[in-house]
C-alpha cells in the first residue's frame, strides 16, 4: 500500500473514531501502523492495495479488489435501515440506467454492510431480489467491524451506531475506477449530471483514470 494510501486511512480512522467509541484505539493504531509498514515503493492510492475481506449474499468469501477489471460503484449500507439505504440502492441503479447497454455491460456495483452481525448471507440475498438487482454484475456484501471501519476511512464514509441499535450514516457513492482509484464521489441519490458524466465516461472506457 502506497505511503499516501497509508496516510489517509489513519486520518480517516481518526476521524472515526471520534465518532465510535466502542473501538478500541490502540487495535486499530496498530493495524493502521501495520499497514504503514507495508507500504509499497509506487504511490498510486488504488484503494485494492488494503487487503478488505467480504463476505457476499452467496455466503462465499471475496475481497474488495473482486471487480478489478471493471469501473465500479460502491457504497456502504446497513439492512434494516429503513429509508436512506434502500434510497442509496436505488440512486446507484438509477445511475446505472442513464448508461447505454454496452457500458452498463461494463459496470460493476458492490454494496457493503457494516452491519455484518444482523446481515447474513441470507439477509443480503433477500435484499438484492428485493431491489431486483443484477447480481451478475452486483454484488452485496459484508465486512467485519474492523474491515468495515477501513473501508469507510478508504471512502470518507462515516457511520455511527445508536443506542437503539440504528446508525447515523454518510450518503455516499463512490465510483472507482478498473483499479480501484476513487474517480468520483456524490451525496446526492439523483441529478448528480457531474458525477453521471464521469461514469459514462468510465464505463465506456474501463482502463485506469489516473
Amino acid at each position: 500500500m502506497s505511503s499516501t494510501l497509508a496516510t489517509i486511512l489513519c486520518r480517516r480512522l481518526g476521524a472515526t473514531l471520534s465518532l465510535h467509541k466502542s473501538v478500541n484505539k490502540l487495535i486499530v493504531l496498530a493495524i493502521s501502523l501495520v499497514l504503514i509498514g507495508k507500504a509499497a515503493v509506487a504511490d498510486n492510492n488504488s484503494l485494492y492495495q488494503v487487503h478488505i475481506p467480504l463476505t457476499t449474499q452467496h455466503a462465499t468469501p471475496e475481497t474488495l479488489d473482486m471487480y478489478r477489471g471493471h469501473p465500479l460503484l460502491i457504497t456502504m449500507f446497513y439492512g434494516s435501515c429503513p429509508d436512506v439505504c434502500p434510497m442509496l440502492i436505488m440512486g446507484m441503479q438509477g445511475y446505472e440506467k442513464q448508461l447505454d447497454a454496452k457500458s452498463r455491460k461494463q459496470l460493476r456495483a458492490l454494496v457493503v454492510s457494516f452491519d455484518a452481525r444482523r446481515d447474513t448471507a441470507e439477509k443480503l440475498q433477500a435484499i438484492a431480489i428485493m431491489h431486483r438487482a443484477d447480481l451478475k454484475r452486483w454484488t452485496f456484501a459484508s465486512a467485519g467491524e474492523i474491515d468495515s471501519r477501513k473501508l469507510a476511512a478508504l471512502l470518507g464514509f462515516q457511520y455511527r451506531e445508536k443506542p437503539d441499535g440504528s446508525y447515523d450514516h454518510s450518503i455516499l457513492i463512490t465510483l472507482l475506477d478498473a483499479e480501484g482509484h476513487i474517480v468520483a464521489t456524490t451525496s446526492k441519490i439523483n441529478g448528480d449530471t457531474q458525477f453521471a458524466a464521469t461514469l459514462k465516461l468510465n464505463a465506456s472506457n474501463p482502463s485506469p483514470q489516473r
